[in-house]
């Protein structure tokens, strides 16, 4: 199972989020709302909720999408995980890169 989608969704993601108002701050919040997840409904359920609030309100208005493949597979032990980390990897990459390349990236 490529793993490697789903973190570069959620890098690019990241970076989408870091572009708007307080989106370091936002993208922090999601991190730290979807880490504690410990199971793949609640973990799913907050992801997706983030990513709507972060699309839909007015003050936000990230252009981000929710991947679909993510909604479409069912995730058990193992596949769950590998799932989580590389999407918090994903959400961590592109923050470490705002944060650390701003010379660089702009």
């Amino acid at each position: 199972m490529g793993y490697e989608k789903f973190f570069g969704w959620a890098f690019a993601t990241g970076k989408e989020i870091l572009k708007v108002n307080n989106g370091e701050k936002l993208l922090k919040r999601l991190i730290f709302d979807i880490r504690a997840e410990e199971t793949p409904g609640r973990f799913l359920e907050k992801l997706s909720e983030r990513i709507t609030e972060y699309k839909t309100n007015t003050n936000i208005q990230a252009n981000i999408e929710m991947n679909p493949e993510i909604m479409k597979k069912e995730w058990h032990a193992d596949k769950f995980y590998y799932l989580k980390a590389a999407i918090l990897t994903g959400f961590l990459n592109a923050l470490s890169s705002q944060t650390f390349g701003g010379v660089e990236n702009g």
